[in-house]
């Protein structure tokens, strides 16, 4: 049985294009290697957006998860994602609710015959694993049957992909095993795959119990009923949260509040700046391609070009210019597939270099960055793409020639040779001006991560030691235990040799911290406005080097008697609108006249604290955003059961840390040290994502660089090899080699300006851009303008150098002999 026609000839256009190319392996080489590096770069950025921002989650139909939430009316950046969990029980009602589940994390003491650790526990609701809709890998989930009728879970836990190999070597027989949390034996029933990672990767979930008499916060999350839009479910939420609101006015914003229900996809901990930055990379990947087709279609059209007699004798025996056409763009497929081949092989390297850049803690434990099958048809398609892309204007040019004039021997091909030229060199000014707009992506972002370098944080974060102290609340159930504790610890780390000075606190350390309303007595109330609230030690400004710039700090008998004073940064000091300032001033914390499931100090509820000092601004929303006005008060007022302790050292911080834990040993035998930092690595985990934008950015613009000088010196290349006649004219006719270098430098320096005009004009809106999305940038730089300008100066001035070097070197006889 014979092809189909259209068979046999597309398998004939593939021979056929397969053995052009093969004619020409200077070009198809180039081609090859320019498609590879702008397929390969896309493929790589589009398998991180696909890990990270389009399927990260392995759970069932993540994109129905919704998760409800209380925001300010006053106040949109505040939103309350959870709920106490008898108001958790009346969500999961709603007649819009087809299933609803919550979480609690906590940090457990894991203790039983091994070394004393903090293992992260996550209590879930007895549904979760059907939520979820993921199957464990060894043993079973939690089922409804584990917690009782009463609300008292079964003691079991299902144990992390991480956590079993932890723990038990990944051995099958750690189902039936018991671990310890809390003094509490827990009886291992499962384990989950690898990917499965809800609040965290290395840890475990037990049910959670549904204890309404503590009614402890949970974060909830629920699944909508086939047919129920997003707006009917959100009115029922508010009707509900209006009736509680009602019921429980404290339990809710005082200036009015919104019900809002947000997709589970966009409140991921990709969401906000590695979503933009990633989305800035592909727009530049994108551009890189762009550039390496319109250097192929430069090429083509070079190839075009000395092919003109054999494609006008084609036309002239009767081969339409479709056929023609179809031809030419099979011919172009083939190379944009091979390249797109060897692009795959290049991402794969990519990614992993992508992947080890990124910062973890901005991608979500449960997403995997692979070339997986999505990532190989976007490749496919991509390739496919670009073969159509620079192949359609060679094609159609070819399709067009005049016959007369192309079949003329003297005529040398120039029925293209005009509108290939044309072609060519606006080709080559749109590559350039591509290559300027990467260029100044990645200058633009240097220069903002080099200001952020240099931002004045207002405290001092060289030799200070941080690490976090989880008291097991079984064990320190009251006030008095607590703070007795922490005091006994900052005590004898403060007499070890080698401490300048120790603090302890909650928030406030230097970043962060609860946000609470207030109002300032004799001013109006600040409606809608909240101030970062930090519990800390008498030591703190000294450990952290933050200046006291009026007042007083606190005594240690403010301390231990828990008294209501308060220090304030310069932020908030200037809400103090009376002419004799803050200090002496007094100030209400809304938070502490609420509930807050912690043991606090008898009289802590009053919320009244009497302003002692001002404190100088530190940078506490991070190093890119400006101060925050914050209030600081004295650590013994609460007593969560988790602290930071901060040591400021005379040398290396981390030559104590063997001290800090004898102290800590010495309170308490089982209680484990968190992860030990230092204040400079948690400042550059503050600059990781710049970080990582800078070294991408920089990576793909100079990609755009090279391949931007490529297409110069290819264009001018074939330049001289078509004037070479005109040349050997010129020189015999008496000019100077140094005329000859200076005419093709001209030729190329017109296109290089030209591309960088075009390229500059782009810049502004980058810029904006770039502001908005990533981070602090100058919107107009003219370092960043006057550098890109240099490389681009640099690299064109080499790109063409080399060309005009050897047309200045031509023998006129031996051109004119040749042509």
């Amino acid at each position: 049985m014979n092809p189909p026609n259209w068979l046999e000839t597309f398998l004939h256009d593939l021979r056929f294009g397969i053995r052009m190319l093969r004619k020409s392996p200077g070009l198809t080489v180039v081609a090859l290697l320019s498609l590879a590096l702008g397929i390969g770069a896309t493929t790589a950025i589009f398998s991180v957006v696909d890990g990270v921002l389009i399927s990260p989650y392995p759970y069932a139909r993540p994109n129905e998860i919704w998760a409800p939430g209380i925001q300010d009316a006053k106040d949109p950046n505040s939103v309350r994602p959870n709920c106490h969990l008898s108001e958790y029980l009346e969500i999961a009602k709603l007649p819009a609710v087809s299933m609803a589940m919550a979480t609690s994390p906590a940090t457990q003491l894991l203790t039983g015959g091994r070394a004393p650790e903090n293992f992260t526990a996550i209590s879930v609701t007895a549904n979760a694993f059907q939520f979820l809709g993921v199957a464990p890998v060894l043993g079973r989930t939690i089922l409804p049957s584990d917690v009782s009728p009463g609300g008292q879970p079964e003691p079991v836990v299902v144990l992390s992909y991480q956590a079993w190999q932890r723990l038990f070597d990944a051995s099958p027989d750690a189902l039936g095993k018991t671990i310890v949390l809390n003094d509490l034996p827990l009886t291992v029933i499962g384990v989950m795959p690898p990917r499965f990672g809800w609040w965290t990767s290395d840890g475990g979930w037990l049910p959670l119990a549904l204890d309404l008499h503590a009614d402890p916060f949970v974060f909830p999350i629920l699944r909508l009923k086939p047919g129920v839009s997003k707006a009917a479910a959100e009115q029922q939420y508010a009707a509900l949260e209006q009736r509680l609101a009602h019921d429980h006015p404290g339990n809710f914003p005082k200036d009015g509040f919104l019900a809002k229900l947000t997709n589970y996809m966009d409140i991921t901990v990709a969401s906000g700046e590695m979503e933009s930055s990633l989305r800035l990379l592909f727009g530049a990947v994108g551009f890189l391609l762009l550039i390496a087709c319109a250097n192929v279609a430069n090429l083509q059209t070079t190839r075009a070009t000395a092919r003109a007699k054999e494609i006008a004798l084609r036309l002239s025996v009767g081969a339409t210019r479709a056929r023609v056409v179809v031809q030419l763009l099979t011919e172009n497929m083939i190379l944009g597939l091979a390249g797109g081949a060897l692009g795959v092989l290049l991402a794969k390297a990519i990614t992993r270099a992508i992947e080890y850049l990124m910062p973890v803690f901005y991608v979500p434990n449960e997403a995997r960055i692979t070339v997986n099958g999505l990532v190989l048809w976007f490749s496919l398609g991509i390739s496919l793409a670009t073969g159509i892309l620079f192949g359609l204007v060679p094609a159609l040019q070819c399709s067009r020639l005049d016959l007369v004039e192309t079949l003329k021997d003297s005529a040398r091909g120039t029925g293209l040779t005009s509108a290939g030229s044309r072609t060519r060199r606006l080709l080559v000014v749109a590559a350039v001006a591509l290559s300027v707009i990467l260029l100044m992506g990645a200058s633009l972002t240097i220069r903002g991560f080099e200001n952020l370098q240099h931002v004045d944080l207002g405290f001092q974060p060289d030799r200070v030691l941080m690490v976090g102290l989880q008291l097991p609340a079984g064990r320190y159930p009251t006030y008095e235990r607590r703070v007795t504790f922490a005091r006994q610890v900052l005590e004898q780390v403060r007499a070890i040799p080698g401490a300048q000075a120790a603090a302890i606190g909650n928030g406030g350390l230097p970043f962060g911290g609860p946000q609470s309303d207030y109002s300032i007595e004799g001013q109006p109330q600040a409606g809608g406005h909240s101030i970062l609230v930090g519990l800390i030690s008498p030591e703190y400004q000294r450990t952290l080097g933050i200046p006291l710039l009026s007042g007083r700090a606190f005594t240690d008998q403010e301390m231990a008697h828990a008294d209501h004073v308060a220090l304030v940064n310069q932020a908030a000091a200037k809400l103090w609108t009376a002419r004799e300032g803050a200090v002496g001033g007094r100030i209400r914390l809304g938070l502490l006249t609420q509930p807050l499931g912690i043991p606090v100090a008898p009289g802590a509820s009053d919320g009244v604290f009497t302003v002692v000092g001002v404190l100088g601004n530190t940078r506490n929303d991070g190093p890119a955003r400006p101060p925050l006005p914050a209030v600081f008060i004295p650590y013994t007022l609460a007593a969560p059961t988790g602290r930071t302790l901060a040591v400021r050292t005379r040398g290396d911080p981390m030559l104590l840390l063997n001290a800090v834990r004898r102290v800590v040993r010495d309170a308490d035998k089982d209680l484990p040290l968190g992860r030990p930092i230092t204040l400079e690595e948690v400042m550059g985990q503050a600059t990781v994502q710049p970080r990582f934008n800078v070294a991408l950015f920089s990576f793909f613009g100079f990609l755009g660089l090279a391949l931007g000088a490529a297409g110069i010196f290819s264009l001018l290349s074939y330049s001289v090899a078509t004037r070479t006649h005109e040349i050997g004219i010129r020189m015999a006719l008496g000019a100077e080699r140094k005329v000859v270098l200076r005419l093709m430098l001209a030729a190329g320096g017109r296109l290089v300006l030209a591309g960088t005009l075009t390229g500059l004009a782009g810049t502004f809106l980058l810029g904006r851009i770039l502001r908005s999305e990533v981070f602090q940038v100058p919107v107009t730089d003219p370092l960043s303008i006057l550098g890109v300008v240099t490389v681009l100066g640099v690299a064109g001035f080499l790109a063409c150098l080399v060309p005009a070097r050897r047309a200045s070197r031509l023998d006129p006889m031996n051109a004119l002999r040749d042509q």
